[in-house]
């Protein structure tokens, strides 16, 4: 079965800002991470439980995509994966996740 991907506020505003941030250096940086990033949705919501739980809060799967950590759920009742995150992996990413 094929998931839905459902961004969450928080991860739109994420990735909002890291493109913004990238666009500051080589033209082709934000549509680099904007392509991986797809890329990276497209196979959680083909096998939503092919990333590891993330070991520091369980309810979320970690996936890496170029520098940065997607963190969502997949509820398999509703057929979607909810996008809850998407931060540079050398934040303190525990702080961001409730």
């Amino acid at each position: 079965m094929k998931y839905k991907a459902v961004y969450l506020a928080p991860a739109m505003q994420d990735v909002s800002e890291i493109r913004n941030y990238l666009s500051q250096f080589y033209p082709n940086t934000p549509t680099k991470f904007l392509t991986a990033l797809k890329k990276g949705i497209e196979n959680i919501c083909d096998n939503p439980y092919i990333y590891p739980a993330y070991e520091e809060n369980l309810i979320y799967r970690k996936m890496v995509v170029l520098d940065y950590l997607v963190f969502y759920k997949a509820h398999e009742s509703e057929g979607i994966v909810e996008i809850h995150r998407v931060l540079h992996g050398m934040r303190g990413v525990k702080s961001f996740l409730h």
